[in-house]
């Protein structure tokens, strides 16, 4: 088989890519409502399709999981990686914490779940592809903040570590369920990153 762009998600048949698209999205309805306690015959009453055509496709919910979780960091590290080399520093830093919180705004409540238990520097070092891939997109997004003195000089695991566990999904949906708008978590989340980095913002 091709493969398609982002992290080498497989190209599939148009119609079993169709039929994919509605399983991955019942099991993120599930996971986001019930967490992970469910099974594939679940996912197909979810999806309006036969249980046996969810086996076709997938084994175990182990697997649809690992699929959910592929996709959603394909798609943020291809929608982080988009924004234009015209915009650089903050406000590169900026546009990256409004895509990053639009996008888990509509995956988080999912996601929480089948988090790894394993630190995130920990999987860039051990060389994990998709927080690898994650960590790639940052760390210039970060050099870039020093460089034009946003930042004093830091080490630069260190920042990229405090600005993921600002971004945590879990923060995201906790402020979004306090009835604060995506820009406004987005806006407050990139401003104590900045700070926690060092940053002297006028108030």
């Amino acid at each position: 088989m091709t493969t398609q762009g982002g992290l080498g998600t497989p190209r599939l048949r148009r119609d079993t890519a169709r039929t994919r698209d509605k399983l991955i999205a019942a099991a993120t309805t599930l996971l986001a409502e019930h967490g992970p306690a469910f099974s594939l015959p679940d996912i197909a009453r979810v999806a309006g399709i036969s249980t046996a055509t969810v086996y076709r496709h997938f084994n175990d919910v182990h697997e649809v999981f690992h699929e959910f979780h592929q996709r959603l960091a394909d798609e943020l590290v291809v929608d982080l990686s988009a924004v234009p080399a015209t915009v650089r520093g903050r406000g590169r830093f900026e546009e990256v914490c409004r895509r990053w919180t639009r996008l888990a705004a509509g995956w988080g409540r999912a996601v929480i779940h089948i988090r790894s238990p394993r630190g995130f520097l920990t999987q860039v070092h051990s060389g994990e592809p998709v927080t690898s891939a994650l960590y790639d997109v940052l760390a210039p997004v970060v050099s870039e903040l020093v460089e034009d003195g946003v930042c004093p000089g830091i080490d630069l695991d260190y920042a990229v570590l405090v600005w993921v566990t600002l971004f945590d999904e879990r923060a995201i949906t906790d402020l979004l369920d306090l009835g604060w708008s995506v820009d406004q978590v987005a806006a407050r989340l990139a401003d104590s990153a900045l700070r926690a980095l060092g940053a002297h913002l006028d108030d």
